[in-house]
């Protein structure tokens, strides 16, 4: 394995509303992960702060410890935090199928989604059911929602989410999403939520909370598709406000 660069790339078949689809995990940021050259197989980013690693960046698990995936870790002294989503500069284009937002795609070290499987299996199968959505705009000014429980159903449930016990300065918008499954341009939502605002998202009509939204430059912006479809949390700002930065990050505390 070379020290100068690491890739990983791993076939996944599943089977959604009948079809087969194929997707193909490959987030290369061009360096290798922090424990690449680690035999042990890291369940999740708690895993690794247990056994001695915390320095912040890209770092490689293992569902069920046979498949690999990348994911950016955030340790503090006391906690690990997994970011499954994040949303810096808009150079990965969220306009995606479902069969790349089951995978996951863009780059560890910038825009990323770390794909429906993986937060199915961190949040269901590893207890990392407490989610902070962090948000900047555009004058620097910080936001945080925190859920006490956040969940991700499995692919036969159409990745189905549930979030409850919030806290935060802001309204409880994300809270709107509750209950709803996963839809794509390619699989849409009935109301088309999913083809209008081009997004991957959990749609309920469509949304008061849009984080995989088209990243807008400046904050303010008129729609280009005549819906709203910037990265937005709606009593923030409002709908034609795109945020600057954002990232979903799991914890088990």
């Amino acid at each position: 394995m070379s020290m100068q660069a690491w890739s990983l790339s791993v076939l996944l078949v599943a089977v959604f509303c009948g079809v087969v689809v194929v997707a193909e995990v490959e987030l290369v940021p061009g360096t290798r992960p922090l424990n690449s050259l680690d035999p042990v197989q890291y369940k999740d980013c708690g895993h690794l702060h247990k056994a001695g690693y915390n320095v912040s960046g890209q770092h490689v698990l293992y569902m069920n410890k046979t498949t690999p995936f990348l994911i950016r870790c955030e340790f503090t002294k006391d906690n690990a935090f997994n970011v499954i989503q994040r949303r810096i500069d808009g150079s990965v284009n969220f306009a995606a199928p479902l069969a790349s937002y089951i995978s996951g795609f863009g780059s560890v070290q910038g825009d990323y989604w770390g794909g429906l499987n993986a937060i199915n299996y961190l949040t269901m199968q590893q207890g990392n059911r407490v989610l902070t959505i962090h948000m900047q705009d555009w004058s620097g000014t910080n936001q945080n929602a925190r859920y006490g429980d956040f969940r991700v159903m499995p692919q036969d449930n159409r990745y189905q989410m549930f979030v409850s016990g919030y806290s935060g300065t802001l309204p409880d918008d994300f809270s709107w999403h509750n209950g709803m499954t996963f839809h794509t341009y390619d699989y849409p939502d009935q109301n088309n939520c999913a083809v209008n605002m081009r997004a991957g998202w959990w749609y309920n009509y469509c949304a008061y909370v849009l984080l995989n939204g088209h990243y807008y430059n400046g904050g303010h912006y008129i729609p280009t598709s005549g819906f709203y479809d910037g990265i937005y949390y709606k009593d923030w700002n409002g709908f034609g406000y795109s945020l600057k930065f954002v990232s979903m990050v799991v914890s088990t505390t």
